[in-house]
């Protein structure tokens, strides 16, 4: 998110934003589509659900702590202190986009829930229960996470990391207690990343515009020799911070997606839903990809985002 400054700046992030944006909304197409309208997804999310209902490691007991703190004081609490970092911070040009982050998600889970998608048993061995694609409390705790991260200034190098880890567990931990099923924690996190995305699109495309109105105005007078330039030095100091940690949850999202799916790959067909090894090696896979994916989303956001720019200062400009 980005304040305005001399430059119209370029269209790359905000249109790399709107493509990232489109193939989440293609992953959700695709996810309910195989996982939940084919025999063969609801198997695979069969097998992964009872192998995380089996698995007694400390994957499973993070994960069930985690989704435990996936409550209305906790969410609350999260998007309160999201609220006074945009407040202390005065970038109140931020409280409408994290607003629209928050419901827009949230909203489209529940009516993709509850109206478009619809689930019926299609073989033998699958459980008969309502449509829960996508998850609502992923959904919940990805925008508060998100939303907090994007309030968070230079904090967001420290909290992205800490986020992904959260996230991650309290998505796991619906398969681990049985809330829900991996194609519905996958597709809340795919809605989550749509919104954010979209999101950076526009305030990219905003920025742009309103840089090159700045741009205009300022050519008209003349910057004094000499004059610091603070907001580069801090503004660097900050955007290799960000770098790095964005490097290194890439490198971790594209590991632990490339494990994930050559975990599934390998998967003995056809699947025996009570083999107990396979359940097994499904589920680790599902939390792999889980985790991955989540850490691929908040690398991307950390590149995307348009840097913000705290301008020159008033007296280092004279008309």
């Amino acid at each position: 998110m980005s304040a305005a400054r001399p430059g119209p700046g370029g269209l790359a992030r905000p249109l790399l934003s709107l493509l990232a944006a489109l193939v989440c909304v293609a992953a959700v197409v695709m996810l309910a589509r195989t996982a939940v309208g084919t025999a063969s997804g609801q198997r695979l999310d069969q097998l992964t659900l009872s192998g995380a209902s089996a698995h007694q490691g400390r994957l499973s007991q993070y994960a069930e702590l985690a989704v435990g703190t996936v409550s209305l004081p906790v969410i609350s609490a999260l998007l309160a202190l999201a609220l006074v970092l945009v407040l202390v911070r005065r970038r109140f040009a931020l409280l409408l986009p994290l607003a629209g982050l928050v419901l827009g998600a949230n909203l489209t889970t529940q009516v993709v829930k509850h109206l478009l998608v619809t689930r019926e048993a299609l073989g033998p061995g699958i459980e008969i229960t309502p449509n829960s694609f996508p998850s609502g409390h992923t959904t919940l705790a990805a925008t508060a996470m998100i939303a907090l991260v994007l309030a968070a200034g230079r904090a967001r190098a420290v909290l992205a990391p800490l986020g992904v880890l959260w996230t991650t567990a309290a998505g796991i931990g619906t398969l681990v207690v049985g809330w829900h099923r991996p194609s519905d924690v996958v597709g809340a996190i795919a809605v989550a990343a749509a919104w954010t995305f979209l999101v950076l699109a526009v305030d990219g495309l905003h920025t742009r515009r309103r840089n090159a109105r700045a741009a205009a105005r300022t050519g008209r007078g003349r910057r004094r020799r000499g004059a610091p330039d603070a907001d580069a030095t801090g503004r660097g100091r900050a955007s290799r911070a960000e770098r790095a940690v964005a490097l290194l949850l890439g490198l971790v999202g594209l590991a632990g997606l490339a494990l994930g799916a050559a975990a599934l790959s390998a998967l003995q067909l056809p699947l025996d839903l009570r083999d107990v090894v396979q359940q097994l090696d499904a589920f680790t896979a599902t939390s792999a990809l889980i985790g991955g994916g989540t850490a691929a989303w908040l690398a991307l956001v950390l590149a995307l985002r348009t840097p913000i720019s705290h301008g020159t200062p008033p007296g280092d400009r004279v008309p």
